[in-house]
C-alpha cells in the first residue's frame, strides 16, 4: 500500500511501549529519543493516547503534531530508481527493470529509507563488487534500516542475513520489506544496538550507521573476523578518525567511495 498521506504524531515523556489496543493497522510505529517517545499513526489517535495515559504513570503526554507525508520525507517520496545493477520499485508499483537488474519491491515507511541517500548507493556499488570478488554466504548487517542492503545481499547470493535495528518504525519497515520480497525464513531482524550484535559470525559484515557506533564495533574483537566489511555514514572530516580507528586495528581499506562528502569504505582483514 501507499504511505500515509498524513501523519499524527504524539510526543510522550517517557520511554513508553504502547499498549496492543494501540498498535492496530493505523500505528506506524514509534521512535525514540533520550526520555522521550514519538508515537506515528495515520489518523488522529489523541483522545485514545491521552487515555492510555493515564493509567500509565511511567509516561506524560507532551504534544501532537500533524503532518503531510511528504513533508516527513522531505520532499523525496520514494520512486522507482536503478542503481548499482538494482531496480528500487514501490511496492504500489509494477517493475519495469532493464535487462539484468535485480527488482527489489520497497516502501520506505518512516525510516528514510527510499535508497536515495548516498550511503545507501554506495554501499550497495561496494557490495556488488564484493559478490564479483567472492560469494560471502553468512552477512551480518549492522543499522539495517528498512532493509535494502540486507536484501541485495540476498539477491547477489547471501544464504542467511542476521539485520539488526535500533529503531522501531525502521524495524517495522524492514520486517515489512522482507515480506515484500519474500525473503523472511533467511533473515534474523533484531531490534537492538548494533554493539550489542556484532559477535555473530559472517563472512560479510554491513554497518552503515553513525560514525560513534562504528568506532567502538571497531574495539570489539570479535568483530573484528570476518573477511569483508562495509562501513558507511563518515561524513566529511569524520574519515579522518574512521581511517585511524581501521589502522588501529587488523583491518585494512581496500577501497573508498564517496559522494557528497558521505564515505563508504570496502575493509578486509590484512
Amino acid at each position: 500500500m501507499p504511505p500515509p498521506e498524513k501523519l499524527f504524531v504524539y510526543e510522550i515523556q517517557g520511554r513508553v511501549q504502547p499498549p496492543g489496543a494501540l498498535t492496530g493497522e493505523d500505528f506506524l510505529g514509534s521512535w525514540r529519543e533520550g526520555e522521550y517517545t514519538y508515537l506515528f499513526f495515520s489518523r488522529p489517535m489523541a483522545e485514545q493516547v491521552t487515555a492510555w495515559l493515564a493509567t500509565a504513570p511511567e509516561g506524560r503526554y507532551s504534544s501532537e503534531t500533524f503532518l503531510n507525508y511528504a513533508d516527513w520525507e522531505a520532499g523525496q517520496p520514494l520512486k522507482a530508481t536503478s542503481m548499482a545493477g538494482f531496480h528500487l520499485c514501490p511496492v504500489w508499483e509494477t517493475p519495469e527493470p532493464a535487462p539484468g537488474e535485480i527488482v527489489l519491491r520497497l516502501e520506505p515507511g518512516l525510516a528514510f529509507g527510499s535508497g536515495y541517500h548516498p550511503t545507501t548507493r554506495r554501499c550497495l556499488e561496494l557490495l556488488r563488487r564484493v559478490y564479483e570478488l567472492d560469494a560471502p554466504a553468512r552477512v551480518l548487517d549492522l543499522g539495517t534500516g528498512t532493509g535494502i542492503l540486507a536484501l541485495a545481499a540476498l539477491a547477489l547470493g547471501a544464504s542467511r542475513v542476521v539485520a539488526v535495528e535500533y529503531n522501531d518504525l525502521a524495524v517495522r519497515t524492514a520486517a515489512r520489506n522482507l515480506r515484500h520480497n519474500q525473503r523472511q525464513s533467511q533473515v534474523l531482524l533484531i531490534q537492538g544496538d548494533a554493539r550489542h550484535f556484532a559477535y555473530p559470525a559472517a563472512d560479510l559484515a554491513l554497518a552503515n550507521i553513525h560514525l560513534d557506533v562504528l568506532l567502538d564495533l571497531l574495539k570489539i574483537p570479535e568483530f573484528l573476523h570476518k573477511k569483508w566489511y562495509i562501513f558507511s555514514g563518515i561524513l566529511g572530516t569524520q574519515m579522518d578518525r574512521f581511517l585511524a580507528a581501521l589502522q588501529s586495528s587488523p583491518l585494512k581499506p581496500l577501497e573508498v567511495r564517496d559522494e557528497n562528502l558521505w564515505f563508504t569504505v570496502l575493509a578486509g582483514k590484512v
